[in-house]
């Protein structure tokens, strides 16, 4: 951390959405500039707020801390209720400043650790499953509508899987649900493992039933995608307290714009295409 920051008390820099439609999340800064903006293959803070430009400001550092400033004339920012009058030029954030975009109030810190714990804490919380650390559905559900409506408005693809355990009432007969417990999970990290890039987002979607939505990548791509989902919990082996198991996954595969253009249409679609895996003997990718 650079020495004036030091001098300023600066412990944990970070932003945190107050308002809209991404209330609750958490963007810890470290880098020296940060684009904020609604495209989450240009944007670092991603505010999912269609009133957003794709990159509509920028945070960055100089002497004294972090400032902002606009990089779309087009659109306003606000710092505690006043509008930047030439948002280009950048203005110096003090502790609690508050960033009005679109329909969007953020709160910048840096001051206070146990204030940046406690909204960490909370957005893992609010938007994270226990069992997987995958997105909780609920976020999911807005992570992809965000998505879709990104990728609909520039021609490019998208796709969705659907996932479900192979036989996991077996494990559940001969292990305990314990183990059938920690299967769900283990599998679900195999999955996020897949989902860590390129505004890729996964969710458990039921009991032991899984989604994913892959941004910017075709039917054929997002094929090889759940190949090696299914492969790499094929290759696994499931051991917790000296109790072992084996079991495989199904994944349903669709495609935007030609299975569906909808959430609902793609979800359907995806999860028809896993009805289609299982009825083929499970263990298997179609669709």
């Amino acid at each position: 951390m650079h020495t004036e920051l030091e001098k300023a008390g600066v412990n944990r820099p970070h932003i945190v959405v107050l308002q809209g439609p991404g209330l609750g999340d958490f963007f810890e800064i470290t880098d020296d500039k940060l684009v904020l903006g609604s495209d989450p293959f240009l944007a670092d803070i991603v505010v999912r707020d269609v009133e957003v430009e794709p990159r509509h400001a920028e945070l960055y550092r100089k002497p004294g801390g972090y400032a902002v400033r606009g990089v779309q004339a087009a659109k306003t920012i606000a710092l505690n209720g006043e509008v930047m009058e030439e948002p280009g030029c950048g203005q110096l954030l003090s502790d609690g400043d508050r960033i009005h975009v679109g329909d969007s109030v953020l709160e910048f810190s840096h001051q206070d650790e146990i204030k940046a714990s406690f909204y960490e804490q909370l957005h893992l919380l609010v938007n994270r499953d226990h069992l997987t650390g995958l997105f909780s559905k609920g976020r999911f559900d807005r992570e992809f509508e965000h998505r879709l409506e990104a990728m609909a408005d520039e021609g490019r693809p998208l796709s969705v899987l659907m996932a479900d355990i192979d036989s996991l009432k077996k494990v559940n007969d001969a292990n305990g649900h314990l183990l059938g417990e920690f299967v769900v999970g283990e599998i679900g990290r195999i999955i996020g493992a897949m989902h860590e890039e390129g505004g890729r987002r996964a969710t458990r979607f039921g009991g032991d039933e899984y989604q994913g939505v892959l941004p910017d990548l075709s039917k054929q791509e997002a094929m090889r995608v759940a190949e090696e989902i299914r492969r790499r919990v094929e290759a696994q082996t499931f051991e917790r307290d000296d109790v072992a198991a084996k079991t495989t996954i199904s994944i349903g595969v669709a495609s935007y714009p030609e299975d569906g253009t909808t959430h609902q249409e793609l979800t359907h679609a995806a999860d028809a295409a896993l009805y289609r895996a299982k009825r083929a003997g499970g263990n298997t990718v179609s669709d």
